[in-house]
């Protein structure tokens, strides 16, 4: 199991962004950059054993991953946080490579045209 979890979640929404507010300590922090297509973007992704809470409502949930994309499209500067809840147990460089994928295949759809070419 892989989910990522989004606001309209908002329970479990809550409970992981709080896991992820100060500084505490994370067992797993991995970063990684790319540059390419008019884009540098900062892939940093944080991650640290599900709570008992999440566990319970999640059977078999070990993970909970924060990942912050930063950096800049063409010369606009961005920032993105998504949230992951996960079973999988493997390394940070595993998360991190199966996370971006996930991304990856988020792709906006192009809309036709109004006009047809003539």
């Amino acid at each position: 199991m892989f989910l990522t979890v989004k606001n309209n979640q908002r329970r479990l929404y809550q409970q992981i962004v709080s896991q992820f507010r100060g500084s505490r300590h994370f067992p797993v922090v991995i970063s990684d950059c790319e540059a390419g297509h008019g884009r540098q973007v900062r892939w940093t992704l944080r991650a640290r054993n599900a709570t008992d809470t999440i566990r319970q409502r999640w059977a078999g949930a070990s993970w909970i991953i924060e990942l912050v994309s930063t950096g800049l499209r063409g010369s606009k500067p961005f920032r993105q946080v998504h949230y992951f809840l996960t079973t999988l147990r493997t390394s940070p460089k595993a998360l991190l490579r199966l996370v971006r994928q996930r991304l990856g295949h988020r792709k906006p759809v192009a809309l036709a045209s109004r006009h047809p070419a003539r």
